[in-house]
């Protein structure tokens, strides 16, 4: 009888010490967890958004009139840098309509010089006529620069410098560029027109 008892309170206990170590784990289980803040991978970029200050690669080329440009005789300037080809009809079109209405917005004082570098090499300056009197109801103001040459090595160095991809797929991208040459801030397409105008007044003072 004695031992059937002692075999009846290990039997007890042991459940009793099972039920106490389910309830603990259960309980930590279903403790809520402190939230962990989302965060961007370092190599994914902010678009829209100012960046420190950093210098602008720079470069020299020939725009769609065989002239030669380059960034740096920009300076004291405010700069707006696309990357687009004057052949494309996806993004292109759109962000070459929205630099357009960008322009419209902003101050009659503040008025950027536009550059367009050319994200694939070959292209002619039938290409880019083409691409204007296609796509643009509302013209640029005068004075941009379609940058097609002067041969395919400059350009490919150029996309280099600035990261752009040399072979599709790639983002048609517009980039602020402070008048001391620094660049400020990138926009993808399509562009938000309001942000991107408060964006260069801010940068433009």
């Amino acid at each position: 009888m004695t031992k059937l008892r002692s075999r009846w309170t290990l039997l007890v206990a042991g459940c009793l010490i099972a039920g106490i170590a389910a309830g603990v784990m259960l309980s930590l289980a279903l403790r809520p967890r402190a939230a962990t803040p989302f965060q961007l991978p370092s190599q994914t970029p902010v678009y829209g958004t100012l960046l420190a200050r950093q210098a602008a690669p720079p470069f020299t080329l020939t725009d769609q009139d065989g002239r030669s440009v380059s960034l740096a005789a920009q300076k004291g300037h405010l700069v707006l840098l696309a990357f687009m080809d004057p052949r494309c009809v996806n993004l292109c079109p759109i962000l070459g309509r929205d630099i357009a209405a960008l322009e419209q917005q902003l101050p009659a004082s503040v008025h950027p010089d536009l550059l367009i570098v050319s994200v694939q090499p070959g292209r002619t300056p039938g290409d880019v006529a083409h691409f204007v009197a296609t796509n643009l109801s509302t013209k640029w103001l005068p004075g941009w620069h379609w940058l097609i040459g002067p041969d395919d090595a400059a350009l490919k160095l150029t996309l280099l410098a600035w990261n752009v991809p040399i072979t599709p797929p790639q983002d048609d991208l517009l980039a602020v560029i402070d008048p001391e040459g620094f660049l400020r801030v990138e926009y993808p397409a399509p562009v938000p027109i309001d942000d991107a105008k408060q964006s260069i007044m801010r940068v433009d003072h």
